[in-house]
């Protein structure tokens, strides 16, 4: 690798207050996607790392210790350390950038229930985002993790009208919020918009995401309006190595 980048990268890693481990791994992840370490071939042996980065063995083997358990790379005793072939059962995810995508991305992803999170509440979490709605009495929160072939992709906080809620409740607790909206007769959402902000995994998303708590991922809010009223709000997380974002830069 190239000595300015690699500096680069050392500067970057002593302003983060994320655990240097993750930013390693995160760097590696980053060297893979690129294919400096191609499929096949062996990693660096850690003595080389160690004098690359200015970092412990300890430190290192925390962070490929990241990237063996996504199944990017394996090690064995007295063999090195080999780039693995990504899995097919993990693919990239188009963030949605409307409401009929955000729609049609919640109708293909798996949804399933986190227990004992569901409960009435009075006021949504305040969101920096224009909004002509006003606020429902009351919300129906569900927190839930969304994947797919068994992989988790997206751990999700909605909040949903509890009066909309109540009408087609056995469709909310079974599926995705969004894809219950969109399917209630004469409902017709009038308003939505999101927002998408980077930030570190807390510890309960972590978990059921199945990545290290402070790791990056993209965090996405959305609201929903239908007559005025802010009908749905969701908070959602994404692991990074699972998000992409296409955008016509021409489009109007």
């Amino acid at each position: 690798m190239h000595t300015d980048t690699v500096k680069a990268s050392q500067a970057a890693m002593g302003r983060s207050r994320q655990p240097l481990y993750l930013q390693l791994a995160a760097e590696f992840r980053r060297h893979l996607d690129a294919g400096v370490w191609p499929v096949g071939h062996q990693v660096p042996p850690l003595e080389e790392l160690m004098r690359t980065y200015q970092v412990s063995r300890m430190t290192l083997r925390n962070a490929l210790g990241v990237l063996e358990a996504d199944g990017l790379i394996s090690r064995g005793r007295g063999k090195g350390t080999f780039v693995e072939k990504r899995s097919s059962a993990a693919y990239s995810l188009d963030i949605p950038t409307n409401w009929q995508e955000a729609v049609a991305l919640s109708d293909v992803l798996g949804t399933h229930r986190i227990v004992e999170s569901e409960h009435a509440v009075k006021r949504l979490p305040a969101f920096n985002m224009a909004c002509q709605g006003a606020p429902a009495p009351a919300y129906q929160y569900l927190c839930r993790l969304h994947s797919s072939d068994g992989v988790p992709y997206c751990y999700s906080e909605v909040y949903i009208d509890d009066a909309l809620f109540q009408k087609h409740k056995q469709a909310f607790l079974a599926q995705a919020a969004a894809s219950v909206i969109a399917r209630i007769p004469g409902l017709t959402v009038s308003e939505s918009r999101q927002r998408l902000t980077i930030i570190g995994a807390g510890f309960q998303s972590a978990n059921v995401l199945l990545i290290q708590p402070g790791e990056s991922v993209a965090e996405v809010t959305r609201f929903a309006c239908a007559d005025g009223i802010i009908i749905y709000y969701a908070r959602l997380e994404f692991p990074t190595k699972f998000v992409q974002l296409e955008l016509d830069l021409l489009a109007r």
